[in-house]
């Protein structure tokens, strides 16, 4: 039957705190890995960044038309942020400074789990999550005090699970027609999302292992000023993993596709269901970035920035999501079941800016507070529980004490803000009376209101062994 599943809400998917409050475009310290390479060779000194960030998150679809209730899901998670930057302790190599560094982090990290399924949404998540981790290593120069070049080589490993329901009857129905049914079959509209007509999908622990890179300017002319610019190129990941769909019989009262189904093994007379297990694979590509800021320290004890990104969202257009290699004995019902099809996301580029300040009080201290906006990828027509997206205004704050000249010890919060959306536009969707011209949208559709909101706590280790001021 349709075999497609989907994970992660998408646009939400975009983890753009890396390193909590503490990252920004035109940083030095070791979370310079993901934001901007240049800021290596940009300070003295070694400096070592630790930050384990915990995200929670909650939202609810109110599905129009739909009996069901509210559907509500939650998801949670821990998105670490390690990084070094040095100067590898040589003062000069030519007429500047080199500095090298690494960084592991988490960019993409999203999912969900459906409170009381199976509920509004069910046809497009259950439960689910996907994520990306960032591991790199780079280099950059310094040339007089005054301008770095920097580049990050990194190692993006992907990974991904689903459980979704996923109705089988357009499959059916065209499995019947191309067998000279056409004429004796009654199916309508009606007859969609009936639990007789349902596989349940499992794609389980899929992953893969690619590439990308990053390339980064800073221009810091004297201490109180600097500008940063950094491109982070695309990724495109093929995860593969272990599958399995549980199907069960149409009614008794359909003859014409109770008798194909048990025909090709789809279904058991006895009434358990069926089971059918192989490999899974979703492709999709993650979107390259050009992020920058201006940093301006009006005072010595005032440091601020504005900053911000345009995110190339479009390349993540699509899942192409392929069943292979199962236990299926029957021609037929591999055919049915072996198959590689598109699911839309339909994302849109996308930006968010931000402004934020940070201040030094008595040597020891440190406070500071952010505010950005996020505009939303996801066009009405692709939204659902598993593509969730909102333009979202964010609040952070943090806290830092510094108990040794080299060390702060800091704490932070992030509210997510995420605007209610309701839709009465989705895109194409599956339907048995007026098949679908786009193959990508075979989906129900999601019509409805959407809302929520996303917390992030913060706990950061920030070390500097050499004697420049800390970024």
């Amino acid at each position: 039957m349709l075999l497609l599943a989907t994970a992660a809400l998408a646009a939400s998917l975009d983890n753009i705190e890396i390193g909590g409050p503490w990252g920004t475009p035109t940083t030095t310290d070791g979370s310079a890995g993901w934001w901007n390479p240049a800021g290596f060779a940009a300070a003295k000194g070694t400096r070592v960044f630790l930050e384990g960030g915990y995200i929670t998150a909650d939202f609810e679809f109110d599905r129009q038309g739909d009996d069901k209730g509210v559907d509500a899901y939650e998801l949670s998670g821990i998105a670490p942020t390690i990084g070094v930057a040095s100067d590898l302790g040589i003062d000069h190599v030519g007429p500047g400074r080199l500095g090298a560094g690494l960084i592991l982090a988490v960019p993409y990290a999203r999912g969900g789990a459906e409170v009381d399924p199976p509920g509004g949404g069910h046809f497009h998540m259950i439960d689910g999550n996907s994520r990306g981790i960032w591991a790199g290593a780079g280099l950059a120069y310094d040339i007089k005090d005054m301008l770095s070049i920097g580049g990050t080589f990194a190692v993006v490993h992907t990974q991904w699970r689903a459980e979704v329901d996923q109705d089988t009857l357009p499959d059916l129905r065209n499995a019947l027609i191309e067998n000279g049914a056409g004429d004796l079959l009654t199916y309508t509209d009606e007859d969609l999302e009936n639990p007789e007509y349902t596989a349940a999908l499992d794609f389980s622990d899929l992953s893969d292992t690619t590439y990308s890179f990053s390339a980064g300017v800073l221009i810091h002319p004297v201490e109180s000023f600097s500008v940063g610019v950094t491109y982070i190129h695309e990724a495109s990941v093929d995860n593969e993993g272990s599958f399995s769909a549980s199907f069960v019989c149409p009614p008794e009262d359909d003859i014409l596709g109770r008798f194909a189904a048990e025909d090709t093994g789809l279904c058991d007379p006895s009434g358990e269901p069926v089971v059918v297990t192989g490999t899974g694979n979703v492709a999709y590509t993650l979107p390259g970035r050009v992020q920058g800021g201006v940093m301006v320290k009006p005072v010595d004890w005032l440091r601020t920035e504005v900053m911000g990104a345009y995110v190339m969202w479009s390349a993540y257009d699509d899942f192409t999501i392929t069943v292979s290699e199962t236990d299926l004995e029957d021609e037929r019902a591999k055919e049915l079941v072996e198959q590689s099809r598109k699911w839309a996301r339909a994302n849109e580029d996308s930006f968010w800016v931000g402004l934020d300040a940070k201040a030094t009080v008595a040597e020891k201290w440190t406070f500071g507070g952010r505010y950005w906006f996020d505009k939303a990828a996801v066009p009405d027509k692709a939204l659902s529980t598993n593509n969730w997206d909102g333009d979202e205004h964010n609040l952070s704050a943090l806290v830092a004490y510094r108990p040794l000249k080299w060390m702060d010890v800091g704490l932070s919060y992030t509210h997510h803000f995420v605007a209610e959306r309701e839709v009465t536009s989705s895109g194409y969707y599956v339907s048995v009376e007026s098949p679908n011209p786009d193959d990508r949208w075979n989906y129900p559709h999601m019509n409805g209101t959407y809302y929520g909101a996303i917390d992030r706590f913060g706990l950061v280790l920030r070390g500097n062994f050499g004697d420049a001021p800390r970024e």
